[in-house]
């Protein structure tokens, strides 16, 4: 099994880059982790982000950084938003195209079948369900609700403390995902997320480049609202 791992960041220093026309710099994908605001690896990828509300083009364009000025750069993916926009679907599907414009297949980000977690499942170009990740360990969400009704009295004691509140991740819902093959995830697992670290890694061998960076890219906006 070859496993890739890469980091996704929106840092002001990652977002140092040209854009198409029609597009604003969203941020970057590189290997390894990240210490601090700055990258230990390679930038892998940009991600650029059409700037109209309803885009007339695709709604993500990821790209390799070229080795010279005068290359342009090359084409990883392309994401498109669902036709008529979001709207009050209980669902979105984005459809994804590789580098020659080939269709890469379809990611739907909905609930779980229970209707508790939001899922993303990942669709191949046959249309066969690759992998189905749920936001939120079971474990975290538990830790999550049992925690909810102490956080007024964090907060105070966090004001007594330092007069700063407590850290932000306090008020955060669980967002690790683990991405498996599904019916009742045989295969192992093909894809994850660290929110930690804003850290992904997925197998190589078994997930297409183009559907899993368009993934790791919905979904890290997803955080953000800004997908």
């Amino acid at each position: 099994m070859s496993r890739t791992v890469f980091n996704i960041s929106r840092a002001e220093q990652c977002r140092q880059f040209a854009a198409p026309p029609g597009y604003q710099a969203w941020g970057s994908l590189t290997s390894g982790k990240f210490s601090g605001e700055l990258a230990d690896g390679e930038v892998m990828a940009h991600v650029h982000r059409h700037e109209g509300d309803v885009p007339t083009g695709p709604l993500f364009l990821v790209t390799r950084p070229s080795g010279s000025p005068s290359e342009p750069p090359r084409t990883i993916c392309t994401i498109s938003a669902p036709a008529g926009g979001a709207g009050q679907r209980k669902e979105r599907e984005y459809t994804v195209h590789g580098p020659a414009g080939d269709y890469a297949g379809r990611i739907v980000h909905g609930r779980s079948p229970r209707g508790v977690r939001q899922a993303w499942r990942m669709h191949t170009p046959a249309g066969t369900q690759a992998v189905t990740g749920y936001k939120g360990s079971l474990r975290g969400w538990f830790a999550y609700w049992m925690t909810l009704p102490l956080w007024p009295f964090f907060a105070v004691l966090g004001l007594l403390h330092d007069g700063g509140g407590p850290s932000s991740w306090m008020w955060e819902k669980p967002a690790r995902v683990t991405w498996r093959s599904r019916p009742r995830g045989l295969g192992g697992v093909l894809m994850r997320f660290t929110y930690g670290y804003s850290l992904f890694s997925w197998d190589a061998e078994r997930l297409d480049a183009p559907l899993t960076h368009a993934q790791a890219v919905l979904y890290f906006a997803s955080l953000s609202k800004d997908s």
